[in-house]
Parts: structure tokens; C-alpha cells; sequence
């Protein structure tokens, strides 16, 4: 099997945690940011992660990875029931994380972005988005307290969460990506339940934090 991401991605990494907490082995691929062909080629459209299976089949929605790769491989380990209320923290917290994370990601050394065309071509796709980096930045000293304090709330609804070790949820695939596009923002203050539970999945699931990076 082939997966092929970008490292920064949230919905890459969604797809690269079930090939960590299933120890299902796959080759990963980190196509650059401006490659349009390959993800055309393969799905139609330019979007990853992208997953050509065993048999050759391409699946390009990160979800939908994550549902393949449980239900064929082994016994399924996302047998736990979202969680509506740490859904709803992630609908209110996304746009503010997105907006910390987003410019720090265009200035960093992943490998989508070795090349200077493809380095652009992020920029000036995610600025017609959300807006000039350097302005968003500017706004970070109102921006971290904001998130700090959402983070504390996090810290609640993780305490009153009963823990499966062996076992996740799909509120679990979409958390750990947030958490870890936030952890490349320096100055946030991380609750120590929160700081455990980011720190053991991405053990589990082998996906590097981006603490070491954070600007």
C-alpha cells in the first residue's frame, strides 16, 4: 500500500494514525505541495491524503481511509462512540487553530515545501483563504491567550472521558490532527491531561508532534 500526504496535513494525519494504532504496515509518500498531476492522476482532483491500496484501488478521503484500513485489517480498534461534546470543541476551536498553525506551516522545513514553487504555492492558496500570514501573525498575542483558554476546556471534558487504551473513536482520529497542528505554535500552554493524552496518541499512532518546530 502507498499513502501519499503532506506532513503538515490535519486530514493526512487523520489517515496516517490508523496505519499506527493498527500497526499496518504502508509506504508513505509526501508528494510536494504544488504536484497537481499525481493526486489528479490518481483520484481526479488535486487533494490528499490519497490511499492506493493492495489491490490497486485509490481512496481520497482521509475518513474514509481510516474506515477501509479498520474494517480490513485485524479486528477493528475504533469501536469507542464519539464524544459530542469534544466534537463540539473542536466545531468552536478549528478556525482559531487553522489560523495559528496555517502561516507557522508555510515557514517551516516539511518536506512538501523543499521546493520554492511549491512553497509558493501554498501561500498564495491558503492566503486567498485566510488572509496575509504576516497579518495573522501579527495576531497571535490575541490569538494565544484565546486558545490557551480553550485548551482549559478541552482539559475538562478529557477528565470526565472514561480512557480505553487499546480502543479510539472517531472523535480521537479528529482531535489528535488539531492538537498536533497547534503543537507548532510556541507560547501554548498545554493542560497536563491534555499534554498526556496528545503525547500517548501520537505514540500510539506514530505521528510526530511538532513541538520541536514551533515559531
Amino acid at each position: 500500500m502507498r499513502l501519499y500526504v503532506y506532513d503538515h496535513c490535519p486530514f493526512c494525519v487523520r489517515s496516517r494514525m490508523i496505519f499506527g494504532l493498527k500497526d499496518v504496515a504502508c509506504e508513505i509518500i509526501t508528494l510536494p505541495n504544488d504536484d497537481e498531476e499525481t493526486p489528479t492522476r490518481l483520484i481526479g482532483k488535486k487533494i490528499l491524503p490519497i490511499l492506493v491500496t493492495e489491490s490497486n484501488e485509490a481512496i481520497g478521503e482521509s475518513l474514509d481511509i481510516v474506515q477501509y484500513i479498520d474494517e480490513t485489517y485485524g479486528s477493528s480498534v475504533l469501536t469507542v462512540p464519539d464524544n459530542p461534546a469534544i466534537e463540539t470543541w473542536m466545531e468552536e476551536a478549528t478556525k482559531l487553530i487553522y489560523s495559528l498553525a496555517i502561516p507557522r506551516w508555510a515557514s517551516s522545513d516539511f518536506e512538501e515545501f523543499h521546493r520554492d514553487t511549491a512553497r509558493k504555492y501554498f501561500v498564495n492558496k491558503k492566503e486567498a483563504v485566510f488572509g496575509p500570514f504576516p497579518r495573522l501573525l501579527e495576531h497571535t498575542a490575541t490569538m494565544l491567550p484565546e486558545i490557551n483558554a480553550k485548551l482549559e476546556v478541552l482539559e475538562l471534558l478529557l477528565a470526565q472521558q472514561e480512557r480505553d487504551t487499546v480502543h479510539f473513536s472517531l472523535t480521537d482520529i479528529r482531535l489528535f490532527p488539531l492538537l498536533r497542528s497547534l503543537s507548532i505554535v510556541k507560547g501554548i500552554q498545554w493542560p497536563p491531561l491534555v499534554d498526556a493524552w496528545r503525547r500517548e496518541m501520537a505514540a500510539k499512532s506514530l505521528v510526530n508532534l511538532n513541538d520541536d518546530l514551533a515559531i
